[in-house]
């Protein structure tokens, strides 16, 4: 029986997202040098082989952050935020390619973050039940994930814009991000991460949970977190993005800090590792059995 040992890659890479094209997987993460999105190709999820850079968009040379891919209609499409240097806010922007390691061509800027004290981040794709497509996103002044509905080309997004979530709970210390929806038995599942990324203390640490809606704009009721810190093993995991396998099985995946000097950013050797956990359903009920430092059967990719 095949298993596999966290971190599956033990170098920083932050914010990751996962696409699986054509029977492989393809991650992708912000860069710690913030310069360019960088992309690795998998077979199993556990086995990553980094393949260098697959895109910088021409409009912004800073603080890139989550890429996300999906397929839609035979071409890829990346979101991503970036520092606009005009207006030094992130906004979201949205690019094409026809490989997934790239390289990816800028195609629009989806959301502007003028109005917001750092801008808009963290943005993800969702196409609803009916088959319409929503970007789902993160915002400031006041902290919040919002949902946009897209035109069919994915290419902008309407001005009505819906509140999903507000920070409300003391663990989240005013932060709500890194959004990603499910809709699974007639119920909208929303996955995000809250707290500080780069804290070591239990109190404040980043975390992932959940919150469920009947209805895409919700009400949202938020459950408890379902990935936290281990403390003197693993610290702040987040930023997840969830695998749906052909053989059933669901796997999260996230980045956190080991347990090597203080896991602050910049002075943690490794950075912000790449990690995967099984994600399970009880009674309606999603939770992860992790994070996990100790072999785990491997994911059934088949």
């Amino acid at each position: 029986m095949a298993t596999y040992t966290n971190p599956v890659y033990a170098r920083d890479f932050p914010d990751p997202h996962v696409l699986v094209y054509r029977g492989k997987f393809y991650a992708y993460a912000t860069h710690s040098s913030g310069y360019d999105f960088q992309v690795m190709e998998s077979p199993d999820l556990v086995h990553w082989t980094h393949r260098g850079s697959a895109f910088c968009p021409p409009w912004s040379r800073e603080h890139l952050w989550a890429p996300e891919v999906i397929r839609h209609r035979g071409v890829l499409y990346m979101t991503y935020s970036a520092r606009n240097p005009e207006t030094g806010k992130h906004d979201i922007g949205i690019a094409t390619s026809a490989d997934p390691l790239g390289p990816f061509t800028h195609r629009a800027i989806l959301v502007r973050g003028d109005d917001n004290r750092i801008g808009v981040i963290d943005a993800t794709i969702f196409f609803d039940k009916d088959g319409t497509p929503y970007l789902i996103y993160s915002e400031e002044d006041p902290r919040a994930i919002v949902l946009r509905r897209m035109t069919p080309d994915l290419l902008r997004v309407s001005e009505e814009k819906t509140v999903l979530l507000r920070p409300d709970r003391d663990w989240e210390k005013g932060i709500v991000e890194a959004p990603t929806m499910l809709y699974r038995n007639r119920t909208y599942y929303l996955f995000y991460s809250g707290g500080w990324f780069q804290s070591y203390k239990r109190d404040a640490c980043y975390a992932v949970a959940y919150a469920t809606a009947s209805s895409l704009k919700g009400p949202y009721t938020k459950a408890e977190r379902i990935l936290q810190t281990v403390p003197g093993k693993v610290y702040s995991p987040g930023h997840q993005c969830i695998v749906s396998l052909p053989s059933g099985e669901m796997w999260m995946l996230y980045h956190a800090w080991d347990d090597q000097n203080e896991p602050l950013y910049g002075s943690n050797p490794l950075g912000r590792t790449l990690r995967l956990d099984r994600l399970y359903w009880r009674d309606g009920k999603p939770y992860v059995d992790g994070p996990s430092t100790e072999p785990r059967q491997a994911p059934r990719v088949k």
